[in-house]
């Protein structure tokens, strides 16, 4: 109970700083919420103030504004509107970002319980606690934990899965007790998995299982799992939506959407999101820090103790205790990384349902170094990895807490290349305090390296980790995070059109603009301005200032002026509102 209590801790000391400060990010988390939002408002609204095309889907159908949006299961979106009306007890008027993100910082929570609890059952309970931890404070699941999207859940979900799925495994030597309990277990989690993020939770179990099989040369545990109990479980989870979902958009458009979604990500970079083989592998160092320290220690040991029982012939009895924990975790590893680094799209997030077990090897590899049993800790690739990890952080973290320290004593200084006015000055000097201490500890735990210290060093990583988290959640993500842009347009618009009877049109395309007016922008393309202003010459428009050609610019003066001639309009004189955020909107 005091681990568990002391992770819980963990996580809520780098989720719940920032979580209310940090504006919606775009495009995927302002879409998230936005479409959360309307579903809330379809169920919550009196009849008379519900819109036909925003709120045509109900529960069954995600949308944004009038556009449905199909690329995403329904999960996150059910968890996210039951999270804003419990906050804002059922009136979605009252709603703000972070109610959104509450499912995510709960699923963050839940996955790092469930490896603690997994790595407990694989290794001893230290070990089992310091990967949590380390997955608790990795900067892959702070800042999604801090956003309304649904990676955490499929982070629950996944780590939910690979528990179960682990004790099948463990089963089918002769552990008879729960074996029903451990199968409806695993289908139930891979129906909330492909509730929650489509196919990436089946695919990942399904080749962790294949993996063992071909290494271990036993198939007979599988049917631990009940395979046929669980088709009848995910298909009773998942196919009322479906019909659902059919029912509303037809099979044909909906199989398309899956398909793109699917079988096109994997053929091809989609919305730009290219990335060469080996993209996953270079960014792991930084997005499971401070967990990487021994990460690569840690997968080669588990290679090696695993290959060594193959080697000798052995590969059909490879449940030796001490042993089989680390074919598992390579099984749920490998075969699913190969998969990742071979697909044409690629963003940061795709990896992090392997992330459990990772952080269990490193953690499991930190204490073998503590004890000499790790071997080639003193190779010049392993110093130089060791100096990346401590002075890759310390650098930075220390050139931040300066640009933090001067924007609160002197915020002129940076404010032609930094906005920092949306954050106040305590909030900026904490956060240079959190990234000064995240230095210090660092400093401290190269100490404890060269002695030979790596659970102590590891222990200070996890320190400093909490410190960058703060300042980077709290201090640095609200004034410089994708969509405070749009924060600050929103307070202009707001400001120029306090009762929003105006018609409000934008050229700035971007989704945290929909969120912060709550859906009443209407895109325009270049080409429609001057047809939108004849058509509503009292309107407010976003317009970006590199949208606009002089002529273009020209002509727009000369409508607004015939507009204020004709006197069209109660208003006579249309206003122009102008938000500077490092460019003029």
């Amino acid at each position: 109970m005091r681990g568990g209590a002391a992770l819980a801790a963990l996580c809520l000391s780098v989720y719940l700083p920032g979580l209310a400060a940090i504006p919606p990010v775009d495009r995927d988390e302002a879409r998230f919420a936005q479409a959360s939002r309307q579903m809330f408002e379809s169920v919550a609204l009196p009849a008379g103030e519900t819109r036909a095309g925003f709120h045509a889907g109900g529960l069954a159908v995600p949308m944004v504004q009038d556009r449905p949006r199909l690329n995403k299961p329904p999960l996150i979106y059910w968890m996210q509107a039951a999270s804003a009306a419990v906050f804002t007890m059922g009136d979605p008027r009252r709603d703000a970002i972070w109610m959104y993100r509450v499912p995510s910082v709960v699923g963050a929570m839940a996955a790092v319980l469930l490896t603690w609890r997994m790595g407990c059952s694989m290794f001893d309970a230290r070990a089992a606690w310091l990967g949590a931890a380390l997955l608790a404070v990795c900067p892959m699941v702070v800042w999604d934990a801090h956003q309304a999207r649904a990676d955490q859940v499929l982070l629950a979900c996944a780590a939910g899965t690979q528990w179960a799925l682990w004790a099948c495994w463990r089963g089918a030597r002769g552990v008879s007790r729960g074996r029903s309990a451990r199968a409806a277990t695993l289908w139930v989690c891979i129906g909330l998995g492909v509730l929650a993020k489509g196919p990436i939770v089946p695919m990942v179990a399904a080749l962790a299982a294949l993996a063992l099989g071909l290494t271990t040369r036993r198939w007979a545990w599988m049917r631990a799992t009940r395979p046929l109990l669980g088709v009848c479980v995910v298909l009773v989870m998942v196919a009322p939506w479906l019909l659902l979902v059919a029912g509303h958009v037809g099979w044909e458009r909906y199989l398309r959407v899956v398909f793109d979604e699917t079988i096109g990500r994997s053929a091809e970079a989609k919305e730009g999101h290219w990335g060469p083989p080996g993209y996953h592998l270079a960014l792991l160092a930084v997005l499971l820090w401070p967990g990487s320290m021994l990460t690569a220690k840690g997968v080669a040991r588990a290679w090696r103790l695993a290959r060594g029982r193959w080697a000798r012939g052995e590969a059909g009895r490879a449940w030796m205790r001490g042993r089989d924990a680390e074919v598992f975790c390579l099984a749920w590893v490998v075969p699913s990384w190969v998969v990742f680094e071979a697909i044409g799209t690629k963003l940061p997030h795709y990896t992090l349902p392997l992330y459990p077990a990772l952080a269990l090897l490193s953690a499991r590899a930190v204490f073998a170094a503590g004890t000499g049993r790790l071997s080639g800790l003193t190779t010049i690739g392993n110093r130089f990895g060791l100096g990346l990890w401590r002075w890759g952080a310390f650098v930075p973290a220390s050139l931040l807490s300066v640009v933090l320290l001067v924007a609160a004593i002197r915020p002129e200084r940076i404010a032609e290349w930094v906005v920092f006015d949306g954050v106040s000055r305590g909030t900026l000097v904490l956060g240079a305090a959190g990234l000064i201490g995240a230095g210090a500890t660092l400093w401290m735990s190269g100490r404890a390296i060269r002695g030979g210290g790596y659970v102590g060093a590891q222990l200070l990583g996890i320190l400093a980790a909490i410190g960058v988290a703060f300042a980077a959640t709290r201090a640095v993500a609200p004034a410089l995070a994708p969509g405070e842009m749009s924060r600050r347009i929103a307070g202009g618009i707001r400001s120029a059109d306090a009762t929003g009877w105006r018609p409000l049109a934008s050229l700035y395309h971007e989704d945290s603009l929909i969120f912060q007016m709550r859906g009443r922008v209407e895109r325009i393309e270049r080409g429609e301005l001057l047809a939108h202003l004849r058509a509503h010459p009292h309107a407010l428009l976003v317009i970006t200032g590199r949208g606009l050609t002089d002529e273009e610019r020209r002509r727009m003066r000369l409508l607004m002026s015939f507009s204020r001639a004709l006197g069209r309009g109660p208003v006579p004189e249309p206003e122009y509102q102008i938000v500077g955020v490092r460019e003029p909107h």
